[in-house]
């Protein structure tokens, strides 16, 4: 029997499935909230079918209505649950066209056979298709997968619109082809109904105008659908930050003498980039105190205490230069850096400049002092940061849209959330429980040990106590278990103390995809084994552990940010804009998202079953945050009891 959704007397929407417990509650609040283009924040944990009830409940805006998707995820994996759920909601008789986005770096089949396409960075590719194209468009060699596209027929863009492909499914069919993927896509966007794109595409201001565009379409009419919500503060933050090392400035040395070019004085850049490095290593010295890896520069170009050295000032003392100068020699490396990329792309070769990285850089930081960024000096490596303190840089716009919808298992305190990325006060803040019965779930916390680094560095007995409890715990349970910590240092310095028998499979920093994906995988297929990650890690966040590959999940301690400039500039930042709130939005909730996407790891369908210990008594402060979190007398006792249960 056909099932079908009415939303506010529109036209039945198909559904593929029969919903579930709270599924129709969740649908009527984010279709209640888009009728008034309002912003909506769903927090649901794992098999709420988060993705299912979005589109559920959009898709009828899109159909009835003409409004347009844009679903914005943060991983590939997230991008095919998209589709999955799609291709359901076609099959099952509904109609509209989607289109998957990844970069150049996912979908160009060129730089198979273009090695220096194949190194390039997105920007380089951009540049390097922009030529390739403009050769095929005058008849020259270019690109053969674009030559097929330069007169496309409404017969092939209605044909390739009629289907719904993944990313990777839509890349090799149009290269069996000899279709450019990522070129077809672009020609698809105008027809396109809902588009998937990673964050990028719609947050980063330039990227979206030309998205938009090429939907022929405007913002007033998006509804906007934000996947892994959690990760869009920390995201937008990252991605309005900067910084310079030194190694670029040893790049751009090393080019200068390549192409042997001079700043307008005549003079070579390397004199230019010796007084930067100069100048980085002075303000490290004066404003990195001991034990620290970085230091805050005042936000000034001359500091309002003069004895106190900023970048400008440094460069103008050891350079003997006027302010003026200066602009005008990093304007100068800017300039060389566009004219060193033309060469390069014009023989072929990839228009990479670190001469001008430099400069574009230079440029940017004496141009712009805004108040929601701070300035630092740092070293491992030597560098120059401008971080941004603000998600909302990147998200203010998404008051100009039909609706948001964002939707995450770990969002609390919503309203804070809400206030993070801007969206407006009057959002709707929904919190779900989970659907999954609740005697397959245990959650205790221990109060005889913590990882607290005051109590940690006072006392060498805590640690101690610490690795002893987790030996205990370990030792007890035969079954899979994955610890947590909070930094990857503990990790280290506990695995390097604790005494097991099982088989240990552990993430380090820096760890590539590929490896880390065959560690899951062969922690995985092992029985009684335990797998180390770091909470906010990759294997704390986005990969699902089924049936009983993972039966308890070990917090070991509370992931408080660490301390040092960066962390107290954010939150003195928080209390100012937030109104005193600056603990609680930069230090507790960060910690308390972190401990919930672990915890989420065991629980992933109606069938697990599965314990959560966290090993710091300071757990109990968010015993109204985590769900049915109760301190344990005996843990032991607990971890025998409810498995044999």
């Amino acid at each position: 029997m056909m099932k079908f959704l009415r939303i506010s007397g529109q036209d039945k929407l198909k559904l593929p499935y029969n919903l579930r417990s709270n599924q129709q509650e969740i649908i009527d609040t984010i279709e209640k909230g888009l009728h008034s283009n309002n912003h909506i924040v769903i927090e649901a944990p794992t098999g709420s079918g988060k993705t299912f009830t979005s589109l559920a409940s959009s898709l009828p805006f899109v159909i009835n209505k003409g409004y347009k998707i844009i679903y914005c995820v943060r991983t590939n994996s997230q991008q095919e649950q998209v589709i999955r759920e799609l291709k359901a909601f076609k099959e099952s008789g509904n109609n509209f066209s989607v289109v998957a986005i990844q970069g150049r770096q996912s979908m160009c089949p060129q730089q198979k056979d273009d090695d220096e396409l194949a190194k390039s960075n997105w920007s380089e590719k951009s540049k390097i298709c922009k030529s390739l194209k403009l050769q095929s468009k005058l008849g020259e060699a270019g690109c053969p997968y674009y030559r097929k596209l330069l007169r496309p027929t409404k017969s092939l863009i209605d044909r390739w619109s009629s289907e719904i492909y993944s990313a990777e499914e839509f890349t090799v069919n149009a290269e069996s082809e000899n279709l450019c993927p990522y070129e077809l896509n672009k020609l698809l966007l105008k027809k396109a109904q809902i588009v998937i794109v990673p964050y990028v595409y719609f947050f980063e201001d330039f990227i979206r105008k030309y998205l938009l565009g090429w939907m022929d379409t405007s913002i007033d009419k998006i509804i906007t659908i934000v996947d892994e919500a959690h990760n869009l503060p920390d995201w937008a933050r990252e991605a309005a930050s900067e910084s310079l090392s030194v190694d670029s400035l040893h790049r751009a040395s090393q080019e200068s003498g390549k192409f042997g070019l001079l700043l307008g004085d005549g003079s070579p850049p390397t004199l230019f980039l010796d007084l930067v490095e100069s100048a980085l290593k002075s303000l490290s010295e004066y404003h990195i105190s001991e034990g620290d890896d970085e230091g805050l520069l005042p936000s000034h170009i001359v500091s309002l205490d003069s004895e106190v050295p900023t970048f400008e000032t440094e460069m103008m003392s050891l350079g003997k230069m006027t302010l003026y100068r200066l602009k005008q020699q990093s304007s100068d490396l800017s300039k060389m850096g566009q004219l060193i990329r033309q060469t390069l792309l014009e023989k072929g070769k990839r228009p990479r400049s670190y001469l001008g990285s430099v400069g574009d850089f230079l440029c940017r930081w004496l141009d712009s002092i805004e108040s929601h960024t701070i300035r630092l000096v740092g070293n491992k490596p030597l560098r120059l940061e401008k971080v941004c303190l603000d998600p909302r840089v990147m998200t203010s716009f998404l008051d100009e849209t039909a609706g948001v919808v964002m939707m995450s298992g770990t969002l609390s305190p919503l309203g804070m959330f809400r206030d993070l990325v801007g969206l407006k006060p009057e959002s709707k803040l929904e919190r779900f429980g989970s659907i999954f019965p609740k005697e397959n779930r245990l959650v205790r916390y221990v109060s005889d040990v913590s990882t607290s680094y005051r109590e940690l560095n006072a006392n060498p007995k805590v640690w101690v106590q610490l690795i002893d409890k987790l030996e205990s715990i370990i030792d007890s349970f035969k079954g899979n278990i994955a610890l947590f910590f909070p930094s990857y240092k503990i990790l280290e310095s506990a695995l390097n103390e604790i005494n097991l028998s099982k088989p240990i499979y552990k993430e380090y920093s820096g760890m590539k995809q590929e490896e880390l994906m065959n560690t899951v995988e062969s922690f995985k297929s092992d029985s009684g084994s335990v797998l180390a990650g770091v909470m906010g890690g990759r294997l704390a966040e986005g990969i699902d552990y089924p049936d009983t590959s993972l039966e308890m999940a070990i917090i070991v301690g509370i992931p408080y940010p660490a301390p040092g400039v960066r962390q107290e500039a954010l939150q003195h930042y928080f209390d100012v804009c937030f109104h005193g709130k600056g603990w609680e939005y930069a230090v507790e909730s960060p910690a308390l998202r972190k401990m919930l996407q672990a915890a989420g790891r065991v629980i992933r369908s109606e069938d697990d079953k599965g314990m959560i210990i966290i090993t710091d008594g300071r757990a109990g402060k968010f015993a109204d945050s985590i769900p049915d979190l109760e301190l344990s007398n005996d843990i032991i006792g607990d971890v025998g009891n409810f498995f044999e249960a």
